[in-house]
């Protein structure tokens, strides 16, 4: 029987070619928007499923998730209770998303943007810059979530000597990486031991505003806080009030609660802050990434063996 596949996302639409010589499917195209109209006979849906995709796609079975964050089966109940399954893409963003969150931490160590303004300024001064410019070599790093993108960022942070701490919502033994993997529970002490805070967890009910003003309080004075996983997990008022109260050497964010972010919104405005308008993930690799773990899960689904990255839908992970 040949399976109905609907490629409802750009992602990796430049390696789509690597699904050409997969037996037994085939293919349609549309644009996410666009799903619940094209999907009354699918039984595979690659992309992000809208909240009425159910009712218009009787036959669907599986849905590969375009990106490794799936918090929108929080707003799809009926998906959660269904014998649908969900993967998602974990694994392909760790490379791409430790670069990034490195490069975000040494741009505030180095004070790049600041020296970027001063450019554009034709104006030349180093005594501030000088003085305060600090090396991460043998800084703290606490990482919030040790999954795929999680061990990308440690792997890269080990390379430049540091320290690396991190706490999960599950039980780790040690890795290659780290000796140990602290539960959840143990928040408060990553948060105050660590010279750098980077959030790589995902965004579900249990970690909406996980870091919230008490935990912003719990950061050393001269910390960095870096979240480059989903907007929603820090508390963003918080955030502004700690930064224009003085407190951290710096924030970076690849991620908001808001997407884009409203032109009146006081992040903005905030000193000590970077924005990165949610590339982390971006690169040529991660798309081919995302392509063939697609295909190999569609070459694992026809021959009736267990897929990759199969997502908990009641935990959201």
């Amino acid at each position: 029987m040949t399976l109905k596949v609907l490629l409802a996302s750009a992602e990796g639409e430049d390696f789509f070619h690597l699904l050409d010589d997969v037996d037994g499917i085939e293919i349609s195209r549309c644009a996410n928007k666009d799903v619940t109209t094209h999907a009354a006979d699918i039984d595979i849906l690659s992309g992000h499923p809208a909240v009425d995709l159910l009712s218009a796609a009787p036959k669907l079975k599986w849905i590969q998730s375009s990106s490794a964050g799936v918090e929108f089966v929080a707003r799809i109940p009926e998906l959660v209770a269904s014998d649908i399954i969900l993967t998602n893409t974990r694994g392909a963003h760790g490379p791409s998303i430790g670069e990034h969150a490195m490069a975000l931490l040494l741009a505030m160590t180095r004070h790049i943007p600041e020296s970027i303004e001063q450019q554009k300024r034709k104006h030349w001064e180093r005594g501030t810059f000088y003085r305060t410019a600090r090396e991460v070599n043998g800084l703290t790093m606490g990482i919030v979530g040790f999954g795929a993108i999680g061990r990308g960022i440690a792997q890269r942070a080990l390379a430049f000597d540091m320290n690396v701490l991190a706490v999960d919502a599950f039980a780790v033994e040690g890795t290659p990486l780290i000796e140990e993997v602290w539960p959840i529970s143990r928040l408060d002490d990553l948060m105050t031991v660590s010279d750098v805070i980077v959030v790589a967890a995902p965004l579900t009910p249990e970690t909406r505003h996980l870091i919230d003003a008490g935990q912003l309080d719990r950061m050393k004075p001269d910390a960095y806080l870096i979240v480059v996983s989903r907007g929603g997990i820090v508390d963003e008022a918080a955030l502004v009030e700690t930064l224009n109260n003085g407190k951290l050497a710096g924030v970076a964010l690849d991620v908001v609660e808001q997407e884009p972010l409203p032109a009146e919104n006081p992040l903005w405005d905030c000193p000590r802050f970077i924005l990165t308008p949610h590339l982390a993930g971006a690169s040529a690799p991660k798309e081919r990434r995302v392509v063939e773990i697609f295909r190999e899960n569609l070459v694992r689904y026809q021959n009736g063996d267990p897929l990759l990255n199969v997502v908990d839908k009641a935990k959201g992970f």
